[in-house]
């Protein structure tokens, strides 16, 4: 016991000490540490304290993750002025109140990891490390449910997929009229994805015509997604219900058309002759022969006594 005190009392000395060397030099070494989670595609803040001075600064901002550790941006800057900036596409930087800040845009799951923005006073020298800033950022992807299916020998195999999550926690169980199943009646098959990211298979063979469910439930989703499926072949009795009615339909429409039309057919060639208005006597026309060709109207012309001995031998 005595011992352990003695170790602790030993380490506040140390680092009261070190501290009190440190205000000596001119320049004191902080860090602070910061957590955020976004989405995927999203953007984040890496911010950086900053305190204006005559001093020249640098502000390099580096991710350290398992897949990379590099520099995204390196910024200088003198009195209060910015000299040079080298960023990366996906990086911008900003001034805000009291220091400066990075926004790192479409994050990926690769993306995941410590960012840290580390000041550096350059000029005069020696070069001091001023701050630390480390952000941890967790890119976090909410999963693609869907559902399939496919013809099997002694029924069917129905297929829910959630694809390109991230964390790999998810609960993916299937669902008969509205009750889960036994999950070792499943064959579930996890991936992991170039990106980082996860995909879980879970297939169900069946044989019966039930309802069935898959409901998935994520950390990064509001509430479970419940997908539902009914095989194709189910509903092949009742297609062909609805086949054979439109077909009747059809053929009865059919029926009444060519019946009606025959009926109007027969009754228009059945119909008795119109009468129509005998003229009582028959006009006669004589063309003339001076050329003009006109049809000149000619009725009975009757004779007087006069006449009629003036013709007579």
């Amino acid at each position: 016991m005595m011992l352990s005190v003695s170790i602790f009392v030993t380490a506040c000395k140390w680092m009261l000490l070190s501290l009190f060397s440190a205000v000596v030099a001119g320049h004191t070494s902080l860090t602070n540490t910061s957590v955020q989670t976004v989405h995927r595609g999203a953007s984040v803040n890496i911010s950086c304290r900053y305190k204006p001075s005559d001093e020249t600064v640098s502000f390099d901002v580096k991710l350290e993750n398992n897949y990379s550790n590099y520099i995204l941006c390196s910024v200088k800057i003198m009195n209060n002025s910015l000299i040079s900036q080298s960023c990366k596409y996906i990086v911008r930087l900003i001034w805000i109140l009291n220091g400066i800040s990075f926004e790192v845009s479409y994050l990926q799951i690769n993306d995941t990891g410590t960012y840290k923005c580390v000041q550096t006073r350059t000029i005069p020298p020696p070069s001091v490390v001023l701050r630390d800033d480390r952000t941890f950022v967790q890119v976090i992807a909410r999963p693609t449910v869907s559902v399939s299916q496919t013809r099997a020998l002694d029924g069917f195999t129905i297929l829910c997929s959630s694809e390109e999550f991230y964390p790999s926690a998810i609960k993916q169980v299937w669902m008969r009229n509205g009750e889960f199943q036994n999950i070792s009646q499943t064959l579930n098959i996890n991936k992991t994805n170039p990106d980082g990211s996860f995909t879980l298979h879970s297939y169900l063979n069946t044989s019966d015509c039930e309802n069935y469910s898959c409901w998935v439930n994520h950390s990064t989703l509001s509430q479970p997604t419940t997908l539902h499926v009914l095989p194709n072949y189910c509903n092949k009795d009742q297609v062909d219900v609805w086949i054979a009615v439109a077909t009747s339909a059809l053929l009865i429409l059919a029926v009444l058309i060519l019946t009606v039309t025959c009926e109007r057919y027969r009754r228009a060639h059945h119909r008795s002759p119109v009468q129509s208005d005998t003229p009582t006597y028959v006009q006669n026309e004589i063309y003339s022969s001076l050329g003009n060709h006109h049809p000149v109207p000619c009725s009975p012309v009757r004779l007087n006594a006069s006449q009629h001995q003036g013709f007579s031998l």
